[in-house]
């Protein structure tokens, strides 16, 4: 069975870091990215970290956002596998909010029969 989990948080610093991990023995269907620029002009950036390959994708980045400006993506969709990462960062120490929403499958259990 599916379920939809959100992560958000306000970012005032420079770091990357990382908004949501996708659980062991699950699976993830990434439907939402949403950020707003609360204060000034700062540049948003969100990576898709791919456990499995070990590699970083950047999904969005370089557009700078006024001060009220947002940005939502909600149509393309990301299938993540079970350690993937969605990381955020930003150009400068202004408040950003970023919002993630990811559909989770948990793994069927498989039973075997003699």
């Amino acid at each position: 069975m599916a379920r939809k989990i959100s992560a958000a948080v306000t970012k005032t610093t420079t770091a990357k870091e990382t908004l949501l991990t996708v659980p062991v023995k699950n699976t993830g269907l990434w439907s939402l990215v949403y950020v707003n620029s609360l204060v000034t002009t700062n540049s948003p950036t969100i990576y898709w970290y791919d456990a499995s390959q070990n590699v970083e994708y950047t999904v969005f980045g370089g557009k700078n956002l006024g001060a009220g400006d947002y940005i939502m993506l909600n149509q393309a969709e990301v299938a993540l596998k079970e350690g993937d990462e969605i990381r955020i960062a930003q150009s400068g120490t202004s408040a950003m909010t970023f919002i993630v929403t990811v559909e989770l499958v948990a793994a069927q259990a498989v039973q075997y029969h003699q």
